[in-house]
This record gives C-alpha cells, structure tokens and sequence, in this order.
C-alpha cells in the first residue's frame, strides 16, 4: 500500500512512524504524544479565552447539536435496556464524558458522544443478560472494566499505527453501517407501531401521526441543515441556521404536536427520562457478580474495544484532516489511553458509554474555525484550538438535567425523526453510496468531473460494479450479523476484518490503478 500523508504538525507525530505491537517501542507513542502536547496544555484553554466570541458562540449553537442526539439516543437506550439504562443517564454520561475528554486528551478537538453502533452492542449485551438470568448493570460494569483495560493496552503499544491501512474502502462501508443503523433507530418504532394498528394494539389515528411527525422532523432538519447551500440571506445568517436548525425542529414540532390541532387527531407517546439517581456517582456493585461472569466479560469487551479502537482512530483522523487546517499536533495514542479512562469511569458509574463521534466532532473543527480570510471560496483560514469550548458544550448538556421537565414533553416520533435526519447526513460523501447510485446512471449522462463518476467511465461500469458489491457484501455481512442476537456482540470485531481484506486480498483482485481511482487513501 502506498504511504499516507500527514497532514498535522511533525512528521513523527504520525501513528503510523512507530512499530506497533513491539516491545522496543511499548509506551514510546504515549511518551511523545506527552512530550509534544504538554507544553501546549496552558495555550489550548488560553485560546479559547482570547477568541470569547467565537468560544461562546462556537459553544450555544454546539450544545444543541450534542444534545439533540444525546435526547435521541436516551430514547433509545431506554427500550434496548428495558429501562435500566434512559435518557438521564445518556445526558448525565455524555456531558462527564466530554468534561472529562476535554480535559484529559491530547487533541481536544474530537467530540466523545454515544453512537448507533455502541447502543446496538448495548442493546445486544441487556438481551443475553436477560437470557443468562444474569444481572445487568454488574455485567456492563465488568465488560467496560475489560474494555478500558483493552484500550490501555492499545494505546500503550502504540496500536493506532495501525489505521494507516484503514483506506476509504472499510471507512466508507463503516459510515455506511452507521447510517443504516440510525435510519433503522428511527424507522424500526414507526413500523412497529403501524404493524399494531393491524392487531387492534394502536388506534390507526396515532400511527399515522407518529409517522407524519417522525418524517416532517427529519424534513425540516435536512431543509435547514442544507441552509448553506441556497442562495437567501448572508452566508452568517445561513450557516446559524443550520447550526441551530435541528435544535429549533426539535422545540417547533414539539409545541406543535401539543396544540388542540394536533391533540385531536391522535396521542403520542413522550420521552421518559426516568426517576433521577438516588446518588448521581453511585458504584456499581462488582462484588455482585458471579466470578465467572467477570471473567466472561472478558470477550465481549475484546469485541467492544475493536469498535471503541476503529471508531476512534477514524474520527480523530476526519478531524486532523488537511482541509481542517489544525495547527497543533496530533495525539492518537495519548487520546486513545484518555478514551480508555472514560470507559473506565462510566462502566464503574453505570453510565451509558461514549465514543468519538464523527458528526459533532467535525460540527466543533467548523464552528472553531476562521474563513474570513478566504470568505471567497468558504475555505478554512484557521481554527481556534481549545479545549474550552468542548469543556463548556458539554457543561450545558449535564446542567441540561435541571430542565427535565421541559426534556420530556419531546414526544418519541420527533426523537426517531431525528435518527432519520443523522442517517442522511452520515451518508453525504460517502463514495462508496455515491457508486451504488451512479451505477444506475445513463453512461452517456455521467460527469467525467465527478470523483465517483469519473471512475465508472475511465474504468467501465463492469469493474466498479465488482468492488462496489464486495463492499456492499461487507455492508450486508455486518448488518446481518448486527440483526442476529446471537451475533451481535461479534459484529465489532468483523469491522476490524475489513482492514485485513482490504490490505491483504483486494489487491489481489483489483490493479493498482483501479484502487487508486476507486479507492483513495484517507490522509492520517
């Protein structure tokens, strides 16, 4: 394969400079990450009050869009851990969450939040306990310890080296699962609601309601997140109404669905946050579980530590991206070890876990960032690199928790229309849908200037059509195994397979010109 770039700071600041997994250079990734991000600890919260305007406006519009998720995911997590795990919990975790990596990573830059494919885990692991007659929060508990313990150890033999063979063939597929999963969060209720019309379970009435409700929230969401792109008012007052838009959806429809219009034409069912803790850091009792089970725990978090690992190593290199234009370097390891304490602390707490994610990670690299320098062409001057302003959002999103009263009157069918809106955003760029769809397009009418298209006319639809059904082979392996019960603690580590395909077999398949049309290496 051939050699990455690297975009950000000193060339030895990238993962991939040092040996993996030898024990000449065990703990050297975490000592230079230290000794390059040390000396910037002071300036990274220093600039954040020297720009006060960008910091606190950066901030407002950034609360919403990790709380809106978060709201979403609470929803969520309430039906997959049959109320054990809600709303508070996800809020209350990701608001210590983001504290604490703001606090604690190298590049402060990456938003930690809870993600599709942690909740599909979650869910899957409350199934088997149920099944096991064994207790949940103690299980959970034990199989975060293990993952934390996993991470450590990762980051401590300098594993991330490893995500230079992560190529845009196993990101695209892995955004791909992600975006299917929130379409599926968001879609799934509202079909099975309408399937209980049938049985005399829901009156016809609050099924269409709930289905009108969920696909105009995800309406007005795409509409006003596309603001950017249309041509009314200045680019400012654009770009703060897609900062704002899906908040504002939010509220709107959850006041409209209150009126006596509304009311009349059916009931929906509200987001339960749940009775607040007795004590807001209360332990998880260890001791409680069986010594087997602790160790049993053992194996599902080996496959939680390979989705934790891939899907922070990918996140973090969207952000150090070139067009992001970060000055300061990277931190791979030294964020993967702050990771690994986080599970650690929320598993112990029995809070829900948090990952990297990559939507509001990069929704925090643009509202730091400075482009009136080149306000011609939109492109990025600068960014503000600071951890105050992740250590503010995530502030109001746990003081969030004094206004729950307000928080449960979103009615669930807005919740899953916001799940359908983040499946659509996740899919924009993604080349390897881009392909599926321009398959279907009249060869004479393909754009030779497009990047997906410009492959299917210089390689010809048959051999683009041969990777693209290997990727979408991939894709439909891991939902399946996501879908099966029995499978879906597994699905993580098949993610992790997807390197070694591209790495070891693909090449065999496909010339490496075609690769380089079809599949362009990410820069790390």
């Amino acid at each position: 394969m051939a050699q990455t770039s690297w975009p950000v700071g000193e060339a030895s600041a990238n993962p991939g400079s040092i040996a993996p997994f030898s024990r000449k250079t065990w703990l050297r990734g975490l000592r230079e990450d230290a000794k390059r991000r040390l000396p910037m600890y002071a300036t990274d919260w220093a600039d954040g009050f020297r720009s006060p305007g960008k910091t606190l406006g950066a901030s407002a519009f950034l609360y919403f869009a990790v709380l809106a998720p978060a709201i979403a995911f609470g929803g969520a997590m309430t039906a997959a851990t049959s109320g054990v795990l809600g709303p508070r919990d996800v809020i209350l975790s990701c608001g210590l969450s983001g504290m604490a990596y703001a606090t604690l990573a190298g590049q402060p830059m990456t938003f930690v939040a809870p993600t599709g494919l942690t909740l599909a885990f979650i869910g899957a692991l409350s199934s088997w306990t149920v099944k096991a007659g064994v207790p949940f929060l103690p299980m959970y508990a034990w199989c975060g310890v293990w993952t934390s313990c996993y991470l450590a150890v990762l980051a401590s033999f300098n594993a991330s080296g490893l995500i230079k063979y992560c190529t845009r063939f196993t990101e695209d597929v892995f955004n791909a699962l992600l975006a299917f999963n929130f379409l599926s969060e968001g879609a799934s209720p509202i079909v099975r609601l309408l399937r209980s019309v049938g049985v005399g379970a829901a009156r016809p009435g609050d099924a269409l309601l709930a289905m009108n409700s969920a696909l105009a929230t995800s309406v007005a969401c795409t509409s006003l997140a596309g603001a950017p792109r249309t041509r009314f008012f200045t680019a400012k007052f654009r770009t703060l109404i897609a900062d704002f838009g899906p908040a504002f959806v939010i509220v709107a429809m959850s006041a409209l669905l209150r009126t006596d219009a509304m009311t009349g034409l059916g009931s929906l069912a509200r987001l339960e946050l749940g009775a607040p803790r007795a004590k807001m850091f209360s332990l998880v009792d260890l001791g409680s579980l069986a010594v087997r089970y602790r160790l049993l725990a053992a194996i599902p978090a080996l496959f939680l530590a390979t989705l934790f690992f891939l899907d922070q190593n990918i996140t973090v290199r969207t952000v150090n991206s070139p067009q992001n234009k970060l000055a300061k370097d990277s931190a791979y390891h030294l964020d993967l070890l702050a990771l690994a304490t986080i599970t650690l602390g929320s598993s112990l707490l029995g809070l829900p876990w948090m990952c990297s994610a990559t939507v509001q990670s990069l929704n925090h690299v643009r509202a730091m960032s400075n482009i009136a320098a080149a306000e011609e062409t939109g492109d990025v001057a600068s960014v503000v690199e600071t951890r105050l302003s992740g250590f503010l959002v995530h502030g109001l999103v746990l003081a969030s928790l004094n206004v729950a009263p307000l928080l449960s009157q979103v009615p669930l069918a807005v919740v899953w229309g916001v799940f359908l809106f983040l499946g659509q955003k996740v899919m924009s760029g993604n080349q390897f849908l881009g392909r599926s769809k321009a398959l279907l397009l009249d060869t004479k009418r393909l754009d030779p200037t497009d990047t997906v298209e410009r492959a299917i006319v210089e390689l010809g639809r048959g051999k683009v059509l041969k990777f693209t059904a290997v990727q979408a082979g991939c894709l439909a392996t891991l939902w399946l195994l996501k879908l099966n019960k029995a499978t879906a603690m597994v699905f993580p580590s098949v993610i992790g397979v997807l390197l070694a395909l591209r790495a070891i077999f693909i090449p065999r398949f496909f010339a490496a010109r075609e690769l380089l049309q079809m599949d362009t290496e990410m820069d790390i």
